[in-house]
């Protein structure tokens, strides 16, 4: 009789995860697995007409010098958009939690508002800010005095990739300063009370008890940045230089897209796609693993 119903209640269940495993087959895992079968042809993307290749694709990929300087921006863009949204997410957040700062309300909602633009706004509103004739940061340096810093920020190549950090880190800052409030306040204040009885101050509070409690949202929001390093950057980088000056501010996805659209190589831009989930989910399932530690309980 019991086991009847155990059958019963697994069929149940069953009933209910068929349909969104199916459409998550559908409309995830079949599509990457024909990515990686479109990869293994030259294919136009146009015409009923594929030429099987092997894995010539992948080895032109290697020997191309523009898949390099997308990959070398990507791990850029994952280096410093990452680092400066987690440091200056954090210290809002501690700021707004910890330091009890006045206005903190409307604070919140200022630092948030970019997070809710969307992505081509940003990109006109920073191409606008960038413009050395006109923009806003050439007339802030001309009024403070440092005219001479004016550049065309988004024109050259030792300047671009910088240039791009700011508009992401901008956008992006509000949402992760959200995610750590609420972390924040989930720490009971006994923690803290206790500690400033023992004379530490706000520095080790934060590296002692704010930092530990809620690793576990921090390792996820660096998960989420990893990823949008290599995924969301196509938006920001195809609608502010389009890739330029000469390829440098290309990443890997306007590079794919470019070869599969402009240029008709559906198949070398299906590579392109294989080989970025490869190496967006080597780095993250590595950092998360390296960043891994046992819960602490509260």
């Amino acid at each position: 009789m019991f086991q009847r119903k155990n059958r019963q209640r697994n069929l149940f269940i069953l009933c209910f995860l068929l349909p969104p495993l199916i459409l998550y087959g559908v409309l995830y895992i079949w599509p990457f697995l024909y990515a990686f079968i479109i990869s293994m042809f030259k294919w136009s993307g146009y015409s009923a007409e594929m030429t099987y290749c092997g894995f010539d694709n992948y080895a032109s990929a290697f020997r191309d010098p523009i898949v390099w300087q997308a990959l070398k921006n990507n791990l850029f863009f994952l280096v410093f958009c990452t680092a400066v949204t987690l440091v200056l997410s954090m210290f809002f957040a501690v700021c707004f939690t910890r330091l009890k700062m006045k206005h903190s309300g409307f604070f919140r909602i200022v630092y948030f508002f970019p997070n809710t633009l969307s992505i081509i706004v940003v990109s006109v509103l920073w191409k606008f800010i960038y413009n050395p004739q006109f923009g806003l940061l050439k007339g802030i340096l001309e009024t403070i005095g440092l005219g001479s810093w004016v550049v065309n920020w988004l024109g050259k190549k030792e300047y671009v990739m910088g240039a791009l950090v700011a508009p992401q880190a901008w956008m992006y800052i509000g949402f992760y300063m959200v995610l750590f409030i609420g972390a924040i306040h989930n720490i009971p204040e006994d923690y803290y009370e206790s500690s400033m009885l023992d004379g530490a101050g706000q520095f080790r509070q934060f590296f002692s008890i704010t930092l530990p409690l809620i690793w576990g949202t921090f390792r996820i929001a660096l998960v989420h940045l990893i990823v949008n390093a290599f995924e969301k950057t196509y938006s920001i980088v195809r609608l502010v230089t389009d890739g330029g000056p000469g390829h440098a501010s290309e990443v890997m996805t306007t590079y794919l897209y470019n070869n599969a659209f402009k240029y008709g190589k559906f198949g070398y831009g299906s590579t392109i796609g294989v080989l970025l989930f490869a190496i967006v989910a080597v780095i993250s399932l590595t950092v998360y693993r390296i960043t891994k530690r046992d819960a602490i309980e509260f």
